[in-house]
């Protein structure tokens, strides 16, 4: 089946049918992204130690931005391929995406480059302390070196309705991930370098994939593709809501760290690392619904179907509330067990656990916004 097909059930198929069907694909691989998070956690709290995981949580609001860049050039142009395939322009789709990988690709070379020529004063103000600080260091200068190859447009290949391959360029460069986790750490004792490099040949698979796709599968035609500033333009202005809600929670960790480093000191902030990798497995559904309802409003909209925009907008937002509701009552009952999943440390448990407590409330407020976005 051709992927001009495959676009077109977006514009015939029942809408809740619809919406759970790319939910449950997109869920699958945001899962598996999420579960190797956890995973990723559990090999470096448990191989490496608490430290090195406080190391890595520093770390954090660097790689939280650069996928802020990647989502919000994504989103952008998936929002305008996604119309353009329901009015089957398939030449202007694929102007689209070449501007937009122009667009991240410079965007992450530029933040490279300046990762490396500031890495100390950058470390430092991320809240880098004491016996954290050579972790991180070790950890940044292999995430760095990997940075370029750190998305796979995942969101333009569901643009065109190919799910299928949108899950397996989730699954396989996690799933390898994890896989050189356990090698590189439990196997050849490379400790937090090792998570590092394991990272980036995790994103270097999933940029491959990204190749493959656009030369063999997709439907968009790439002949003479330019430089088209307004195009540009489009995709980082339809992208803003997507670069706010990441870059937020970007700023957000990089102030929590610096706030626990000088007020709660280095138990802090390795409480902090485990509570984060926890709340960001409890978002995944919405994740998953707000990019999976993306492509679907995107191609009904541009086929002038407003109807069926209203309704998968309406069924996405009940399916979301009611996971959240569920969510935060199971989170305040099992908060210390899930905190005890990584570390044996009384004292880290009972921070966390607390911590966790009071995150989990804001649960219910976070798929509208997110909904919105997308």
């Amino acid at each position: 089946m051709s992927g001009s097909i495959k676009t077109e059930r977006m514009a015939t198929e029942k809408i809740p049918s619809l919406v759970l069907r790319y939910t449950a694909t997109t869920f699958a691989a945001l899962l598996f992204s999420a579960l190797y998070n956890i995973v990723d956690a559990l090999f470096v709290s448990r191989g490496v130690g608490d430290n090195a995981m406080g190391g890595v949580s520093i770390v954090m609001p660097f790689m939280l931005l650069q996928g802020a860049i990647a989502q919000t050039v994504g989103a952008g142009a998936a929002s305008i391929v996604s119309r353009l395939l329901g009015k089957k322009e398939y030449a202007k789709a694929g102007e689209v995406t070449f501007n937009a990988m122009l667009v991240f690709y410079g965007t992450a070379i530029i933040l490279t480059i300046i990762g490396f020529f500031f890495m100390e004063p950058i470390l430092s103000l991320l809240g880098a302390k004491a016996e954290i600080l050579p972790l991180a260091r070790q950890y940044f200068v292999i995430i760095l070196a990997g940075n370029v190859f750190s998305t796979g447009f995942s969101s333009i290949i569901r643009a065109e309705g190919r799910m299928t391959y949108a899950l397996l360029i989730w699954l396989l460069p996690t799933g390898i991930n994890i896989i050189l986790d356990a090698v590189f750490i439990f196997g050849l004792h490379m400790g937090v370098r090792g998570a590092a490099l394991a990272t980036i040949l995790c994103q270097f698979t999933s940029a491959m994939m990204w190749v493959l796709f656009i030369t063999k599968y997709s439907c968009q035609r790439f002949a003479r593709p330019r430089i088209h500033w307004k195009t540009i333009q489009k995709i980082i202005g339809i992208g803003i809501p997507v670069l706010v809600q990441m870059g937020s929670l970007s700023v957000m960790t990089f102030m929590l760290n610096n706030l626990l480093s000088s007020t709660a000191g280095i138990m802090g902030v390795k409480a902090f690392a485990y509570i984060s990798k926890l709340i960001t497995f409890g978002i995944v559904p919405f994740m998953a619904v707000a990019q999976a309802t993306a492509p679907i409003i995107g191609f009904n909209q541009g086929a002038n179907q407003l109807a069926r925009v209203r309704k998968t907008v309406t069924f996405s937002v009940a399916i979301c509330l009611g996971y959240a509701a569920a969510t935060l009552i199971i989170t305040q009952l099992a908060a210390g067990g899930f905190i005890r999943v990584f570390t044996n440390s009384p004292d880290l448990i009972a921070s966390g656990a607390h911590g966790l407590r009071i995150i989990a409330l804001a649960l219910p407020f976070v798929p509208l916004p997110m909904l919105a976005g997308s």
